[in-house]
């Protein structure tokens, strides 16, 4: 055991602690009245700077005395706003530990430490177009319904900022957005961001990164028809201007894809500290998203057979799934497939103005006339 002389406050020489300054650990100047104290993710990085500049672990209460956040009327209150800052931390990568008293003779009290070995990486160096690359990332990160990305991807940066010459195009700039510079723009109106859907989105990015079964309530355009669904989402995916959340439906038990902005009543199971599904190994999530919407399988198939004219070859040459015969017929090209996405062929085919003829599928006949119909009411 250590004597006394070597207990924390009378340290030994060569191990001075350096006691957490205003600059690394942010005390509450003033207060606590500084604005930026309420920004979690400079609290998160000042967190970081303090236990990096202490040479001995830091006990809870110091901290706390630097931290607005944590000096709440219930002291339960603000050492649960710690830990949920120590677990984002680590879920960072940020190698956080508690050493108790019994580990290290020399301390009076237990604390906090950053194993700077498993903190240290080696150097980074970055070409402009890596940066240039980031920035994007971060950009659209940014554009992103929900509101968890935008704080991850400012932390990323500033730990990469550590290692990134202060010049205006590195991250460094980005991040000081001091308006006199975009570098990259997003226009987040087009992806339609609401409070409902942004709620949405959040739900689904955590339930994917957790593993957790998401239920909800799903309008479908085509058919108007609602349904409440369960679904264990592999992955969300932008295509076309909007967000998918793709996964196993357990209703139709197959894999199936679902716009966001056309859910409601949205909840994840409960307990995210245990998964509810496993992604299927070798499944290219890529791939199933870039397929063709004449594969999707909305509803039962119909043989259809659509000649396509020269002003059509385009669609044409579109994937219609593995079953689907393609032959020739003068200029036009024929093309016989099982259709199970009607309302996507009565679309190509009106959108067309004459160019796709339906030759066979009396299903997919009616469903033109009844939708023909419908807007010459509309307008008669």
């Amino acid at each position: 055991m250590g004597s006394a002389s070597t207990k924390r406050g009378k340290p030994a020489a060569g191990k001075a602690a350096v006691k957490p300054t205003a600059k690394a650990g942010g005390k509450p100047t003033g207060g606590g009245d500084d604005p930026r104290r309420s920004d979690r993710s400079k609290r998160l990085l000042d967190l970081v700077m303090m236990l990096m500049r202490s040479r001995l672990p830091v006990a809870y209460r110091e901290i706390r005395e630097q931290f607005v956040a944590y000096q709440t009327a219930n002291v339960e209150a603000g050492l649960r706003a710690f830990e949920r800052d120590k677990a984002e931390l680590l879920e960072l990568g940020v190698p956080i530990r508690y050493i108790s008293a019994e580990e290290d003779d020399s301390l009076e009290d237990g604390g906090y430490v950053i194993d700077l070995r498993r903190m240290r990486q080696p150097e980074v160096h970055l070409t402009p177009d890596e940066v240039s690359a980031l920035v994007l990332a971060a950009s659209m990160a940014r554009s992103m319904p929900g509101g968890a990305y935008p704080q991850i991807v400012d932390l990323a940066l500033r730990k990469l900022a550590f290692d990134v010459p202060d010049s205006p195009d590195t991250p460094t700039a980005f991040l000081q957005q001091s308006g006199a510079q975009v570098l990259v723009h997003v226009p987040a109106a087009k992806l339609r961001a609401t409070a409902q859907l942004d709620e949405t989105f959040a739900t689904f990015e955590a339930a994917t990164r957790l593993r957790k079964r998401v239920s909800f309530t799903y309008h479908n355009a085509g058919s108007g028809m609602t349904s409440r669904r369960e679904l264990d989402p592999y992955a969300l995916v932008h295509r076309e201007g909007a967000w998918l959340a793709i996964g196993m439906c357990q209703l139709r038990k197959d894999l199936r894809s679902f716009r966001i902005d056309r859910m409601r009543d949205v909840a994840m199971a409960p307990k995210p500290k245990s998964p509810d599904f496993e992604r299927p190994a070798g499944l290219d999530i890529r791939a199933y998203a870039n397929r063709s919407p004449w594969t999707f399988d909305v509803e039962p198939a119909e043989d259809v057979e659509l000649r396509f004219g020269p002003a059509a070859a385009d669609a044409a040459a579109e994937d219609f799934g593995p079953h689907a015969v393609r032959t020739a017929s003068g200029d036009a090209a024929v093309v016989a497939f099982p259709c199970g996405n009607l309302d996507f062929a009565v679309h190509k085919v009106l959108a067309a103005k004459g160019a796709i003829v339906v030759a066979r599928g009396d299903r997919l006949r009616a469903r033109l006339a009844a939708e023909v119909a419908s807007v010459a009411a509309l307008y008669s």
